[in-house]
């Protein structure tokens, strides 16, 4: 339906509009696909909504196909999403029921493809659109009437889309399987001749390790956004430490900068044997200019990234937030604070108009005097005194969402009182009280 259709039969602030970006759905679905090779190692998407998996030789590991079909469907369902499953002896039979079947989940013994395809419209076998018309002018809506029709007549009044569509949901044709193949994550590691509990060799071993997975990325064009080291003890469990950064970075010197406070603190028990070094998160890793009239300010930033991952490798990665423009016009709701570990929201929007370096979170009530009832303040109360107004610049009118249901509508005054203080002062129009809801500093 329409757009704002559907804003206005759901109930107000439920809905989200997202822009249709296929590009994305193809790939979530891939890293979906590499979700279910825990099921099986033989993975395929099916167009932009679906999931092949062979599971020849996997299903006693599950307790059956029944059992397997009933995970695969759980476990989607954790990750927010509904899913219907098919197991069947051909890819064709599995397709239908999974798409056109009367059950969520369904299980076909070895030999019944016919059976359970037969009550199924013919769309089940993936006919194209003006195929389906034709056969239903002539009264062939289920699968059981293009099986009672003879074999030999079906190309010549169909075309051989038909034959290869029956055949394939019967087991006839040969069917292919293109999986995926999971990229490996960037790693390099080391084992000892025995163990040893000096922690200049282990030191200068994984500064080694971290060059080595530099290079790796530096190949792929990629930067680490999480890196796991990991120290194999003697008659110990091994010891896992990870750094998280706020963007992907393949500098070994900074990797190693957040690494070692770790690493010193780490418990070596009786010894290590071996170190490995693992990127199990990374990204693109975006091409810098080393000179232009703007290296300045990209310089900057890569300062910043890298305060806020020594930041959050010392402090921890919740104690370390940052606010980021979200889209509203009123103030408290103009930013979330967010974890730089994670990527910032894309509803994202720049404003041009002055706000107060200062936001009062809830906004002090005050007291204000204005020379008429929606003019310019004269005097305003603030930090116990009564401070005469220099110069006031307002009223800005603010009002709450509609969606989000009844809200207060404000005028914000920006005014500068005797002594240079700089205000932020608001009214409301429901009850006409004031509040101071920041300054500038």
């Amino acid at each position: 339906m329409p757009a704002a259709q559907a804003r206005a039969v759901l109930p107000a602030g439920t809905t989200r509009l997202v822009p249709e970006a296929p590009e994305r759905v193809a790939q979530r679905l891939r890293a979906l696909a590499v979700w279910a090779r825990r099921f099986s190692p033989l993975v395929q998407t099916d167009g932009d909504d679906g999931l092949w998996l062979d599971i020849t030789g996997c299903a006693h590991l599950f307790g059956g196909e029944d059992a397997m079909a009933t995970l695969v469907i759980e476990g989607l369902a954790a990750l927010g999403i509904s899913a219907r499953a098919a197991i069947a002896d051909t890819r064709g039979c599995a397709w239908a029921l999974a798409r056109f079947g009367n059950s969520p989940t369904r299980v076909v013994p070895p030999g019944e493809q016919r059976d359970a395809l037969a009550p199924l419209p013919v769309a089940a076998l993936g006919l194209d659109t003006k195929l389906q018309t034709a056969l239903s002018e002539l009264a062939i809506d289920r699968i059981e009437h293009l099986l009672d029709i003879p074999r030999k007549v079906l190309p010549s009044r169909f075309g051989a889309s038909v034959l290869l569509a029956l055949d394939s949901a019967m087991g006839h044709a040969m069917e292919v399987l293109d999986p995926v193949r999971p990229v490996a994550p960037c790693r390099a590691e080391r084992m000892f001749d025995g163990y040893t509990t000096s922690t200049e060799a282990i030191e200068l071993a994984t500064r080694e390790l971290l060059d080595g997975l530099a290079t790796q990325l530096l190949e792929r064009g990629r930067g680490a956004r999480r890196v796991v080291l990991e120290l194999v003890r003697y008659e110990l469990a091994s010891l896992r430490l990870s750094i998280s950064l706020a963007a992907p970075s393949n500098d070994p010197k900074h990797l190693w900068t957040l690494l070692r406070p770790k690493l010193e603190r780490a418990h070596l028990g009786f010894g290590v044997e071996g170190i490995r070094v693992t990127a199990p998160r990374d990204a693109l890793l975006g091409h810098e200019q080393a000179q232009h009239w703007r290296a300045g300010q990209a310089a900057d930033d890569k300062r910043a990234r890298l305060l806020i991952d020594v930041l959050s490798s010392r402090l921890g990665e919740t104690n370390v937030r940052g606010a980021v423009p979200s889209e509203s016009h009123l103030p408290e709701r103009a930013f979330v604070w967010t974890r730089p570990m994670h990527p910032k929201p894309q509803r994202q929007h720049a404003t041009s108009v002055t706000r107060p370096t200062v936001l009062l979170e809830p906004p002090v009530p005050t007291t204000a005097i204005a020379l008429t009832p929606d003019g310019p303040v004269h005097r305003i109360r603030w930090k116990g005194q009564d401070l005469a107004v220099v110069a006031c610049r307002g009223p800005e009118r603010i009002a709450g969402e509609w969606w989000r249901g009844p809200g207060s509508t404000r005028d914000y005054f920006r005014v500068r009182c005797e002594g240079g203080v700089c205000l932020w002062v608001a009214r409301s129009r429901e009850n006409g009280s004031w509040y101071v809801h920041g300054w500038w500093a």
